[in-house]
C-alpha cells in the first residue's frame, strides 16, 4: 500500500437490499459481505450472525416439517380410529339388532306352540278319566238291557214249560231257574270285560289321535331355519308361515275328536239262554214221556231218570 496505508483486516461491510414481499417495499442495510439482503433486514449483520440465524431457521424448519408429519399421521391415525370404531359399533349394533330379532322369533315360535298345544288339548278336554268309565258303564248298561231282556224272556218261557207239566213248584224248576241266573251272571262278566276293553281301546285310539295332533303342531311350528331372518319383516313373515300351518292343523282338531265321543255300540250278543232252555226242554220231555216224576226228582239227587247210579250232581 501506497502511503504507508495499511489493510484493513475487520470483516468488510457492504450496503445490502431487500425487498419486502408482503409491503413490496425495499430497503437497504450495512452488512458484512455474504449477508443475503433478507437476514440483513432482520438483523444479521455478520456472516456469523447469519449462519447462526440460518441454523435456527433451519432448525425451525425441521421441527416444524416434523409436526407437520406427526400432524398429519395423527390425522390419519385418529381416521383409521374412526373407521374402526364405526365399523365395531355396526357390528356391535348387527349382533344387537339379532339378537333382538332372534330372541322375538324365538318367543313367537314358543307361543304359537303353546297356543297350538292348548287348541289341540282343549277339543280334548272332554275325554277326562270320568269320560271313559263313563263310556265303559254304558257299554256295560247297554249289554245288561240285552241279558237282562233275554233272562226274562227266558224265565217266562221256563214257568210256561213248567206249567204245561205241572212242575211249578218242582225241584227242576228250581234248578233251572238257578242255572239261568248263572248264564246270566257268566254273561255279565264276559260284557264286563268288554265293556273294559272298549274303554281301553277308546283311551288308546283318543291318545293316539291326540299325540298326532300335537306331533303335526310340533312340526308345523319347525317349518323354516331356527336361526331368526335378516330383518324383522323376515321374522314377521317366518312366523306368519308358521301359524298358518298350525292353524290348520288346529282348526280340524274338533274334528278329529267328534267321531272319539260317539256312543258306545253292543253287538247283538245272540241267543244267549237258548242252551238252558234246551236243556231244560230235553228234562221235562222226559219227564213226560216217562210219568217218573220220582225218578226225575232222584236224578237231581244223584241218579238218573233211567235208575242208574251216578257218582256226581248233574248240572242242568
Amino acid at each position: 500500500m501506497f502511503g504507508g496505508a495499511k489493510a484493513s483486516s475487520g470483516p468488510q461491510m457492504t450496503t445490502v437490499g431487500y425487498t419486502d414481499p408482503t409491503t413490496g417495499e425495499t430497503n437497504y442495510y450495512s452488512a458484512e459481505q455474504g449477508v443475503p439482503g433478507e437476514y440483513a433486514a432482520r438483523g444479521a449483520s455478520t456472516v456469523t450472525a447469519y449462519q447462526t440465524m440460518a441454523a435456527s431457521d433451519l432448525s425451525d424448519k425441521q421441527i416444524a416439517a416434523n409436526q407437520r408429519i406427526a400432524d398429519q399421521q395423527a390425522d390419519l391415525n385418529q381416521k383409521q380410529y374412526d373407521k374402526l370404531q364405526e365399523q365395531y359399533e355396526k357390528q356391535q349394533k348387527q349382533t344387537s339388532d339379532q339378537a333382538a330379532r332372534q330372541s322375538t322369533y324365538d318367543s313367537g315360535r314358543a307361543d304359537l306352540l303353546a297356543q297350538g298345544t292348548r287348541d289341540v288339548n282343549n277339543a280334548f278336554a272332554g275325554f277326562t278319566d270320568d269320560y271313559f268309565k263313563q263310556y265303559a258303564k254304558d257299554y256295560l248298561g247297554k249289554a245288561t238291557d240285552q241279558i237282562d231282556y233275554q233272562k226274562d224272556l227266558a224265565t217266562k218261557d221256563l214257568g210256561y214249560a213248567l206249567a204245561r207239566q205241572g212242575l211249578g213248584s218242582s225241584q227242576a224248576g228250581v234248578n233251572q231257574t238257578g242255572l239261568i241266573q248263572e248264564t246270566a251272571g257268566r254273561k255279565t262278566a264276559e260284557e264286563t270285560d268288554a265293556a273294559q276293553a272298549a274303554e281301553a281301546s277308546l283311551r288308546s285310539s283318543t291318545s293316539a289321535a291326540k299325540n298326532d295332533l300335537l306331533n303335526q303342531v310340533a312340526a308345523a311350528e319347525s317349518i323354516g331355519s331356527p336361526v331368526a331372518g335378516s330383518t324383522i319383516e323376515d321374522v314377521n313373515s317366518a312366523l306368519q308361515t308358521q301359524k298358518s300351518a298350525i292353524t290348520g292343523i288346529t282348526s280340524s282338531a274338533g274334528d278329529v275328536a267328534a267321531p272319539l265321543k260317539a256312543v258306545p255300540t253292543v253287538d247283538s250278543l245272540g241267543t244267549i239262554f237258548s242252551g238252558v232252555l234246551g236243556s231244560a226242554g230235553s228234562t221235562l220231555g222226559g219227564l213226560e214221556a216217562g210219568s217218573a216224576r220220582g225218578a226225575f226228582a232222584r236224578g237231581f239227587s244223584g241218579t238218573n231218570p233211567s235208575g242208574t247210579s251216578s257218582t256226581t250232581n248233574r248240572k242242568i
